[in-house]
């Protein structure tokens, strides 16, 4: 299969599996998926795969003055998406996240110190798992099962409470989850600090990801 249909493939299957857990609908801008996101960090999502650096430029005059609005490139390398000149009113957001994919196992469950508890919060494919200590949430993530897709969404360490292996308790967690609803391979977006650790479990990188925003 030629990188290019992968890319769109893995592509699509984390959008379609995220916009699941999240429940959000899209509508398209030349072809490409335009995320509701509705969130309190933006409004909308554009999505392209790899769409090559003038139809990037195309798009970007639609973001300027518009800081609720959100243009995500993926591609195998975004390093000329990123030295591409920004019109006034456009900021790059992101650009040291990662989509990474896997294929689920079965793998030991490293058990929480005694001072945390955990809760659950399910809805039918979709499972949100928090760590508490206390009265603070100390960690947690969402993931939401569509056919034999798995995405992992917002898994995240408060800070007090990280180097203390409740990243992977979480994951654990999460994927026993997503095997037991049918899933057998998972995809995720992974910021810089949680790249490591998602390595060291065994996914592995798959497209760089490269986000602008609109500046008032």
């Amino acid at each position: 299969m030629a990188l290019d249909t992968t890319a769109h493939r893995i592509t699509a299957e984390w959008l379609d599996t995220w916009m699941h857990v999240r429940s959000l609908t899209a509508t398209e801008v030349d072809g490409w998926p335009l995320v509701h996101v509705g969130s309190r960090t933006r409004e909308t999502e554009l999505v392209c795969v790899d769409p090559g650096v003038a139809a990037f430029r195309d798009l970007l005059p639609s973001l300027a003055g518009n800081p609720r609005g959100m243009l995500t490139v993926l591609a195998e390398d975004v390093g000329h998406y990123r030295i591409a000149p920004l019109p006034p009113g456009v900021r790059v957001d992101r650009d040291d996240e990662t989509l990474m994919t896997t294929v689920l196992q079965d793998g030991p469950l490293p058990p929480l110190e005694d001072d945390f508890t955990f809760r659950w919060d399910v809805d039918g494919n979709v499972v949100t798992y928090t760590v508490e200590c206390g009265d603070a949430v100390a960690a947690g993530g969402t993931v939401g099962v569509l056919g034999s897709v798995a995405t992992f969404d917002a898994v995240e360490t408060t800070p007090r409470f990280q180097r203390r292996g409740l990243g992977r308790h979480v994951m654990a967690v999460l994927t026993g989850q997503a095997m037991g609803r049918g899933a057998e391979r998972g995809v995720l977006a992974a910021s810089a600090p949680g790249r490591a650790l998602y390595r060291s479990l065994g996914w592995d990188p798959t497209l760089e990801m490269l986000s602008l925003m609109g500046t008032d």
